[in-house]
């Protein structure tokens, strides 16, 4: 009995500690001139990429290696246009795509870009790549009539196929980030029905990949002047999952899209747009951000919008709007700001407020210090640890002669698997160590630094 009943007591103490710390925090703004972003995509804890509208004549996509602290514009050779549907495998391979339907790919961080794929008269959408080598891709139609720009590569993207199934469109577009998947095969999209206060669109889903068939689901919505967008788009598995549109509607699923029935929106909400859904698959958690008429307002739901929680913004989120989010886990997650009343981008992230990021809340079976990753490293790396109770943890950085060079951590966390991000950038090539020091475990590894 006294052993369940410390581990209740632990565990109560874990949840405590992680609602207490994980909330909405403002980062950073990105550097001048300041670009509104439209997509983000989050390699993770640390690196990070943001593609941006054109400003200044110039293209803007930006990374991060340290969570957002810092910003480096990665555009060598893009054209000066708006930058849609982003996607970052890893800190050298991405693609992104523009407002004139092309596809963009570098495979040197940014340094220099190839032209993949152009389709003049369409829009990109959005992006994914399961490996390097496939991935998918959707775009708008070039007209009424077409085929949706429904295309997969299996070659890192030298080829970007049509697929034969690609829905046609009628009075109809694609909406940026309005899709959501579970698999390479599970595909939900959102679309705009562009008639003027029209009352309905459609959600188009494949339950047998990209090249299976495709399904188009009308859905019921409110209609203004440039039509009814379905533009929000989250799923936690094959089965359940939500859609918002610009006209404040939210249904729900509960058979993979076969049919919608329409939820209550949060308490106190009247005239508002949902801009963009986001789902942790893994906890069965939807985020909801909304534009409540000049701002931003976030919900959370893990019961499909049966109940609502309000969490609260910075306020730099709050006069502006949350353009695109994504999350790694349930504790962690980041947002870029993207229009209207404050036209200048950010980035704003939920979680520990601390820089110690949880990767997880199991409890781990025992004390470990892993070996930092990459290494040898230039000029950031990544030191994950676990500790199977709550401890009060000291994780220092010293150099080849023993002398302390920084303290990356030091407070009480509760059980669970960490990772701190380490920037290095101020320190010259060599060998260092860095040391991690709890009330019943220490233990020390070695890493290079190579610039």
């Amino acid at each position: 009995m006294k052993k369940l009943l410390t581990f209740v007591i632990l565990l109560c103490l874990v949840v405590s500690f992680s609602n207490a710390q994980n909330t909405w925090t403002f980062v950073s703004n990105f550097p001048a001139p300041n670009p509104v972003a439209t997509t983000i995509s989050v390699v993770n804890a640390n690196q990070i990429w943001v593609a941006c509208a054109a400003s200044g004549g110039a293209a803007r996509i930006y990374k991060t290696f340290n969570g957002g602290q810092n910003w480096i514009l990665a555009n060598g050779g893009l054209p000066a246009q708006d930058l849609y549907g982003l996607y970052a495998y890893d800190s050298l391979n991405v693609w992104v795509g523009t407002v004139q339907g092309s596809v963009y790919y570098t495979s040197n961080g940014g340094n220099n870009w190839t032209l993949q794929l152009s389709v003049p008269g369409s829009f990109c959408n959005g992006i994914k790549m399961f490996s390097l080598n496939y991935g998918v891709y959707y775009g708008d139609p070039t007209g009424s009539g077409q085929p949706y720009q429904f295309r997969t590569t299996s070659n890192g993207g030298l080829n970007w196929v049509l697929v034969t199934g690609a829905p046609i469109a009628g009075s109809e577009w694609g909406v940026i980030n309005a899709w959501d998947w579970t698999d390479s095969n599970h595909f939900w999209i959102g679309s705009v029905n562009t008639i003027p206060n029209s009352t309905t669109a459609k959600i188009y889903k494949t339950a047998n990949g990209y090249w299976g068939t495709w399904t188009g689901v009308t859905v019921n919505g409110t209609g203004g002047t440039q039509g009814c967008y379905f533009q929000a788009v989250a799923f936690i598995d094959n089965n359940n999952g939500l859609v918002g549109s610009s006209g404040g509607n939210i249904l729900k699923t509960t058979n993979g899209g076969v049919s919608y029935t329409a939820v209550t929106p949060p308490p106190g909400l009247t005239s508002f747009a949902v801009m963009n859904m986001h789902s942790v698959k893994s906890a069965g958690i939807i985020r909801m951000a909304i534009d409540s008429g000049g701002g931003s307002v976030m919900y959370r739901t893990t019961n499909l919008g049966t109940s609502w929680i309000r969490e609260q913004l910075p306020l730099q989120a709050v006069i502006n709007i949350v353009a695109d989010m994504e999350f790694l886990n349930e504790n962690l997650g980041y947002g870029v700001l993207g229009s209207t009343n404050s036209p200048v981008g950010g980035l704003i992230k939920y979680g520990p407020t601390s820089g110690v990021n949880p990767i997880n809340t199991n409890i781990p079976d025992g004390f470990v210090l892993e070996q930092n990753y990459p290494n040898p490293f230039n000029p950031g790396t990544t030191i994950k640890f676990s500790i199977p109770k709550s401890q009060f943890v000291t994780l220092k950085v010293f150099n080849s002669l023993g002398k302390e060079v920084q303290t990356l951590l030091s407070e009480r966390l509760a059980a669970g698997t960490y990772e701190v991000f380490y920037d290095a950038q101020d320190l010259p090539s060599g060998i260092y160590f860095y040391k991690i020091i709890t009330e019943s475990f220490t233990d020390v590894k070695k890493m290079t630094l190579v610039k």
